[in-house]
């Protein structure tokens, strides 16, 4: 479960970062295209494209990361689920079991009670032979 919740905590992360990266990446073309409207030498904008482009590269590489956390994060939870399973058929196990031993307990205490009803019958009868 804990591998679950650390797994599904990374994958927020990642996504967060993707976003905020995307966020920059959105204001970046936005003053570039201000930049634009008035002159803009050709060293600065390549410098722009550069920097647009390693951005891209970024975003691409936090994408791939972000399907390979949600794919691990699939296998957790396909893991969580066998554990909550197998700890429900345990459960029922040891209700059943309980149960039976409950049952053995009645059975028993009934079987003792049985035998002093008859040890008791018993010396009645051998009372009222004697006298």
């Amino acid at each position: 479960m804990l591998e679950f919740a650390d797994t599904k905590r990374r994958l927020d992360c990642e996504k967060e970062t993707l976003k905020k990266l995307r966020r920059e990446k959105a204001d970046l073309i936005f003053r570039l295209e201000k930049m634009g409207e008035s002159k803009l030498s050709a060293a600065c904008a390549s410098n722009y494209l550069f920097y647009l482009s390693r951005m891209k590269d970024e975003e691409n590489h936090r994408e791939d990361i972000i399907c390979q956390i949600g794919k691990e994060l699939k296998e957790k939870r396909a893991e969580l689920v066998d554990a909550l399973k197998k700890k429900r058929i345990l459960e029922i196990l040891k209700e059943k079991r309980l149960k039976e031993y409950r049952l053995s307990l009645i059975s028993g205490e009934q079987k003792e009670l049985d035998e002093a009803g008859i040890f008791r019958a018993g010396a009645r009868s051998r009372g009222s032979g004697v006298g």
